[in-house]
Formats: C-alpha cells, structure tokens, sequence
C-alpha cells in the first residue's frame, strides 16, 4: 500500500525549515514585531531579532530576550529576513537583511513598499512573500490563541493555499 503525503504549501516549507531567520522590526515606528517574536519562542523557532530602533531587549510577553545588530548576530542564522516594519523603513530594514548576509526576504503585514521590493531585488535578493504573516505557516499547536485563530481565519477564507504574494503592485490579501 501507497502513503501519500498531503503536498504543503512553499510558504509552509520556507517558515518551517528556515532555522535562525532574521526578524527585523522597528520600536521607533511602534512597530516591533512582539506577538510574532512571542509566537516564533512558543513555536520553538529560532531566530534572531534586529530592531532598527536600538532595543537591545525584546519586549511584549517575551520580554528581556536579547536582541541584536548586525554587528553582534551569530554567524548560524538563516539566509532568510523576515521584515516588520512600517512601510517608510522597509527600505532600510532591506539594508539591514543584505548587510546581515541574507538572500531571502519575507515582507509581513503592510511592510511590502513597492520601492523596498524593488530594492531587494534589484541587489539580488528572492522575495517569498509580500504581506501574508509567517506564523500562518507554523504548527499550530504551540502558537498563543490569537495567532491560532488568524491562522485558521486564513484557511477559512481560502487565503492560506494561494500562492505566495511577490508582487508589490497587487492587491492587498493580508489578514483573509
């Protein structure tokens, strides 16, 4: 007898086999990515935070984690950036994955700004995924209730199983 194996989304592969991705947020712009930074620990993910406002500690319920710059990331992280900023700073938050070493990036929520995109792939870097978050993508069963509930918002609505989103241009398919 045959086992076939359900095909996973490539959204799915790239967030669960990425080990010590680069989460690069901004407290400046109110933007630090503290539920996702709370989802990643639950999940057992390892990554590594830059915030481009200067925190040197995470905050939220996992508060007082370090975080780090470029400078001080440890040489195992990932090739893969996961953005979470404001749109203004996408741009910079792009710099600071290229100057980390990386060569994929992932624009979470209302990060994608069509000039940041631009800029990521005109130096040579693939963009996976403009606006979906990767936390949709991880097992649900260690995630905080929140993050499960959009999880399962997003299959709902059929959002979940569509392609990923690497054009800047299109409309928004976000939250579901």
């Amino acid at each position: 007898m045959v086992c076939l194996r359900a095909m996973s989304h490539p959204l799915e592969d790239i967030i669960r086999t990425s080990e010590g991705f680069v989460l690069i947020g901004d407290s400046t712009g109110d933007t630090f990515p503290a539920m996702s930074f709370h989802a990643y620990n639950q999940s057992g993910k390892r990554f590594y935070c830059i915030d481009l406002g200067g925190l040197t500690g995470s905050r939220g319920k996992a508060g007082g984690q370090p975080l780090y710059t470029v400078e001080t990331l440890p040489s195992d992280h990932d090739d893969l950036a996961v953005i979470w900023t404001k749109p203004r700073r996408a741009r910079e938050a792009v710099d600071v994955a290229l100057a980390a070493g990386c060569k994929r990036v992932w624009f979470s929520f209302q990060c994608g700004h069509k000039e940041a995109v631009a800029h990521a792939r005109d130096s040579g870097m693939e963009v996976v995924e403009i606006g979906r978050c990767p936390v949709h993508y991880l097992p649900h069963g260690d995630l905080p209730a929140g993050c499960k509930w959009h999880a399962r918002m997003t299959k709902l609505t059929g959002t979940y199983g569509k392609p990923p989103q690497v054009d800047a241009e299109a409309k928004r398919r976000e939250l579901y």
